[in-house]
This record gives C-alpha cells, sequence and structure tokens, in this order.
C-alpha cells in the first residue's frame, strides 16, 4: 500500500498531524499484514511515477492538492481524504480551492473523517467509492495523571481561523489558559492570564498535555481535529466549536458552542465562554476516568483500523 502526503516537513520542534496520522496508520496497517510506503514529496510527477512503478494494490492520498494530477496520470485507482480545514466554510473557498475541490469529486475514491463530510461530497454531486473512516490515535502513547492544574490549554497552529487571538481577548483576567503552537497570528497579544509558551514537540504534547484539565478549539473551521482526541486521551474535557465536534458523543465533559462566537463578543457570548471553561476545569477531576475510557474505546486505534481494512477490501475489490 501507499500513503501520499504533501511534502510538508514542519521545523522542528512543530510536527504534522497529517503526517503523524499516516504514520500511525502504517504501524497499525502493518501489524494487520500489510506492507505500506509513505511518500511525503512535493514533487507530484515525482510521486506519481514512482507509484506508478510501484504494483501498489491500494493507495490513499492526503493531499488535496495532488487530487487532480492523481486522477489524470495515476494509474492505480485510489482514495483521498480532505483534511481541509475550511472545507464546510463555502464562502469561504477562494477560486483555487474551488478548482481543487471539482478535482475530489473526480476522485475513484474517498474517504471521508465523519459523516457530516460524507454527505457534503454526496451532495456535492460525488458519484464514486465513498466511506467513513474517523480519525484514531494510540492511547497508550499519552501520558496521564490523575488531576489537571486547573488551567486550559489552547494547542495548535496559532493563526486566524482557529480564532485564539479572539478567544484569548475575550477570556483575559476571567480564565487562565496556556496557549501553545507556532505563531502565525501577528495579531495575537498575551494578557493578564493568557500566556503563549511557544511549540511542543510530539513528545512533548503526549507527555504535558495530561498537566491540564481543559482543552479549548474554538475553531471556526475544522473537519475533524486530531488535537481533540489527544487532549481526551490525557484525560481533559473539552470546549470546543461546533465544527471542531466531529465525531464526538454528547457527554458532561464535552461543551460545544457556536463556530462564531467569538466574533461577536457581546458581554453575553462572553459569559457563555468564560462560564463553559470554568465549569469543566472544576468537574474535570471527576470525569477524568470516563473521558479516557471514552478515548480508548471510540478512538484508539486498536478499535477503528478493522473499519480502516474494511474500506481497503471494499474498494480493490471494487469492479474495474
Amino acid at each position: 500500500m501507499a500513503f501520499v502526503a504533501g511534502g510538508y516537513i514542519p521545523t522542528p520542534p512543530a510536527s504534522s498531524s497529517i503526517l503523524n496520522l499516516i504514520q500511525e496508520y502504517k504501524y497499525h496497517s502493518e501489524k494487520n499484514g500489510h506492507q505500506v510506503d509513505i511518500f511525503n514529496d512535493p514533487d507530484v510527477e515525482q510521486v506519481i511515477a514512482q507509484i506508478n512503478a510501484g504494483n501498489y494494490d491500494f493507495v490513499h492520498l492526503h493531499a488535496g492538492g495532488f487530487v487532480s494530477q492523481f486522477n489524470q496520470s495515476l494509474q492505480p485507482r485510489f482514495c483521498f481524504t480532505s483534511h481541509a480545514g475550511h472545507l464546510f466554510q463555502l464562502d469561504q473557498w477562494d477560486d483555487i480551492f474551488k478548482q481543487e475541490f471539482q478535482g475530489y469529486l473526480n476522485a475513484p475514491g474517498i474517504i471521508s473523517l465523519s459523516p457530516a463530510s460524507k454527505k457534503l461530497f454526496v451532495d456535492a454531486g460525488y458519484t464514486g467509492y465513498i466511506s467513513t473512516q474517523i480519525n484514531g490515535i494510540d492511547t497508550t502513547k499519552v501520558d496521564r495523571q490523575a488531576k489537571g492544574n486547573g488551567k486550559a490549554i489552547c494547542l495548535g497552529w496559532i493563526q486566524p481561523r482557529k480564532q485564539q487571538r479572539l478567544l484569548a481577548a475575550m477570556v483575559d483576567s476571567q480564565v487562565e489558559i496556556d496557549f501553545v503552537g507556532t505563531l502565525n497570528d501577528p495579531d495575537f497579544v498575551e494578557g493578564t492570564t493568557t500566556k503563549y509558551l511557544g511549540v511542543w514537540s510530539l513528545e512533548d504534547v503526549y507527555k504535558r498535555l495530561t498537566e491540564y484539565s481543559c482543552l479549548i478549539l474554538i475553531s471556526s473551521g475544522e473537519v475533524a481535529p486530531l488535537v481533540v482526541l489527544e487532549a481526551m486521551a490525557a484525560g481533559l474535557s473539552l470546549v470546543v466549536s461546533e465544527s471542531a465536534s466531529a465525531n464526538l458523543a454528547v457527554k458532561d465533559f464535552i461543551k460545544v458552542l457556536p463556530d462564531h462566537i467569538l466574533t461577536d463578543p457581546t458581554p453575553a457570548h462572553q459569559q457563555i465562554v468564560c462560564n463553559s471553561i470554568l465549569e469543566l476545569i472544576a468537574q474535570n477531576h471527576l470525569f477524568r476516568p470516563e473521558i479516557v475510557a471514552y478515548t480508548q474505546s471510540t478512538f484508539d486505534f486498536s478499535n477503528t483500523i478493522d473499519n480502516y481494512d474494511r474500506i481497503i477490501n471494499e474498494f480493490i475489490n471494487l469492479p474495474t
């Protein structure tokens, strides 16, 4: 099998969540008896040439920018997964992404990350093979302690789409939040209780997340963010936006807020956001065992990889 990323190699200590996910799929697929090669080269023509020469029976593409050229030149059929954070924000699609999306609709197979993204493709007119595979996590890699520190963390690339700047401004002096991730928003500023800690490596994430009580991701656009799974595996409660809540069940330790609650900073919205975070921080120690158990039973690769195998077998056995 061949798994294809887009050639992005972050500068350490930062890591690529998509590449991390692909590497996990390689490990767990090989445990199930498959042979897997990973391609992470920005030269799409070179990737296509190597795969065409490699006699692969299954190809899974995770790079949206490669889809059109794969449609034109790749010899084996392939499945594609979109990780585009703005996939559901149709009003934010620029002309480049609109054209790219048309290529998605011509892909031989699509593996969606949630029922909602599957519906989006079907509603857009996709008629090829499509199935859903939720993101997974190896929960055994994540450290866990019995109690958090009573603080929240906002972990991930700091950029306008994820709205950390708006969150920091809204809750400052009322909620303690540490912000961790590559800084790509020049307007983000620290406050009295909102601090920027820099960038963590993946090892830091697995080791240090459990020190906190709550993860916050009130983003205006997500598909199925891995950081949510990492946080729950570490025992954290969640305050997330609707677009960051894919595949999550209704739970007492999960609070889902509207995507755009931060963009209208009324006193009422400020109270909702602050109270939601403070309430889940206060209750987190009561729910930590349940949070971890839920994550293990629902998202651990030991419980999701069999569905991935089913998808592979269905796809490679489709009539040509």
